[in-house]
């Protein structure tokens, strides 16, 4: 038997905690993916100048500069991929708030190191120091949703997992702004818009000391009852948490049953996550929607949304303002999407918008090959324009919060950390593939490109109808329990609580709320658990 707790509300320590982690993590994982793209050009005459006074003004070769500036936008994503795996690892090691207060020492070094690299006339420091914010992204873009959905009441659940993509939108959109010419993005301004990097992570470094771990973790793997309870009287704001700790200990029951080792959450290797029959579709699962966010094209329109406007005839200077508007876009619809998280569920929410992104995708490629026979045709730039901000409206609502928040949700509190850690570092992989491919396959497509694109979507399309689950309002318990190879967990929503006869033999628990109560049927694993 298993109940589901009462369904939480809102209240101040969960909203500023959640703050806090947002700002801290999610935010500069955007602001670092967007802070470059401004000052790009900027960037680009600082190496020219830089390598020309080193070769004693000898004219540099535009291969070289192009070679820095690629390796300077790459290195980033190795660095994700190492602050991913690192954090599989040190989520369960040191705790999710240990982790994400160690991740700010990354932001530290990097934004240093690329600060400095003009003062230096050192390319090399901006590169290293990439490489440093990019461990800071990849253990924030592993942590935060995390931490997130162990702190966040069942019935909340996906609206706080979208506010981890809500603050990422947010933290690109302001690296954007910043980065305009009126504010930093000039020749002597620009190693500013990266020193920005140290106000989110050193807020997060003063307060989040002084705010609790997850509950989850501090009961299910370090087995601190006691401040699992403080925890979740800290993050409910109320002294009544009795279902909430119940519903974690049939979480961890299920899970000692289902591997019959009672301490198997704090033992949980990387070993048992790939091996596991239980785990290996929900792995699946979390991995693949890492793959279709990163190949659904929406990368080749963030990193190369630049490109895309000039080939589009739009003047240069209005190009800044179109990527501002693009991005702003971005924002107000992830921020559509944090309630409708929770009212639509996430299938809708994936299958729908890519529909849209499909069909956008067809007519921005008839756009693109009309105006490349006559560039005469009016309007047709403004058509792309309208094109790139409908696909990204489809994509901030769908694709863009749920794979990662839906990763964190697939799985019991054993297997967590390394399942997102081994979803996040699919999810760089991906960024890696298409930044350093998309602009060989656009030079080789040409105005075909995103045909690629709509045909990889529509694959998408059939695999989220069939094997993607709907998480809403399901408790952990549940959603594993899907998964699993043995019966099916019964629910019932109970018109009428129970008398305390039937407490006694175990058919009901009474609460004073009206709740679901869902019962597990699955004897046969229980029974074995209870003899070893």
């Amino acid at each position: 038997m298993k109940i589901i707790p009462k369904k939480g509300g809102l209240n101040i320590n969960l909203i500023f905690t959640t703050f806090i982690i947002v700002f801290g993590s999610s935010f500069l994982f955007g602001y670092n993916i967007g802070v470059l793209n401004q000052p790009a050009d900027l960037i680009r005459q600082f190496y020219t100048d830089t390598y020309q006074a080193r070769n004693g003004n000898e004219t540099v070769p535009a291969s070289t500069i192009t070679l820095a500036w690629s390796l300077t936008t790459a290195l980033f994503i190795p660095g994700g991929m190492i602050g991913a795996f690192l954090g599989g690892y040190l989520a369960d090691s040191l705790g999710r708030k240990r982790t994400i207060l160690l991740s700010h020492l990354f932001t530290f070094i990097g934004s240093a190191l690329s600060t400095a690299c003009v003062a230096a006339g050192s390319p090399e420091l901006l590169m290293i120091g990439r490489v440093f914010v990019g461990i800071n992204s990849g253990l924030g873009n592993c942590i935060a949703p995390m931490f997130l959905s162990e702190v966040a009441p069942f019935n909340y659940r996906g609206a706080f997992g979208t506010l981890h993509q809500l603050f990422v939108t947010f933290g690109i959109f302001l690296s954007s702004v910043f980065g305009l010419q009126q504010l930093l993005g000039t020749p002597t301004l620009w190693p500013y818009l990266i020193l920005l990097e140290f106000i989110p992570a050193l807020v997060s470094l003063v307060i989040l000391p002084f705010l609790p771990e997850t509950p989850r973790f501090l009961l299910l793997v370090q087995k601190d009852r006691d401040g699992a309870t403080e925890a979740l009287k800290f993050y409910r704001k109320t002294d009544d948490v009795d279902t909430d700790m119940e519903e974690m200990d049939t979480e961890h029951q299920a899970t000692s049953v289902s591997s019959g080792e009672v301490e198997q959450h704090h033992s949980f290797t990387m070993k048992q996550l790939v091996t596991s029959v239980d785990l290996r579709r929900p792995l699946f699962v979390a991995c693949f929607l890492q793959v279709i966010q990163q190949f659904s094209g929406i990368n080749a329109v963030f990193f190369y949304s630049k490109s895309i406007f000039e080939s589009a005839k739009v003047r240069a200077d209005h190009i800044p303002y179109a990527i501002i508007g693009t991005n702003a876009v971005n924002v107000f619809m992830t921020v559509i999407a944090v309630p409708l998280m929770d009212l639509a569920g996430r299938r809708p929410l994936l299958l729908i918008p890519m529909v849209v992104m499909i069909v956008d995708l067809i007519l921005m490629t008839i756009c693109r090959v009309l105006q490349a026979n006559d560039p005469t045709i009016a309007g047709l730039a403004y058509v792309t324009i309208a094109c790139v901000i409908i696909y990204v409206i489809a994509f901030a609502v769908g694709l863009g919060p749920i794979p990662m928040m839906i990763g964190a949700e697939l799985f019991r509190q054993g297997p967590r950390p390394k399942a997102m850690a081994v979803a996040s570092a699919v999810n760089w992989v991906g960024t890696f593939i298409i930044a350093m491919s998309f602009e060989s396959i656009q030079n080789a497509a040409g105005d075909y490109t995103f045909i690629i694109f709509i045909v990889l979507l529509i694959g998408f399309v059939v695999f989220t109808y069939f094997y993607v689950p709907e998480t809403k309002n399901k408790t952990f318990e549940e959603i594993a329990h899907q998964f699993s190879p043995g019966d099916q967990l019964e629910v019932e929503e109970l018109e009428e609580f129970p008398d305390i006869g039937d407490i006694a033999d175990g058919e009901g628990l009474e609460h004073d709320d009206h709740q679901l109560v869902t019962l597990n049927f699955d004897k046969e694993k229980e029974s074995q658990a209870n003899e070893k």
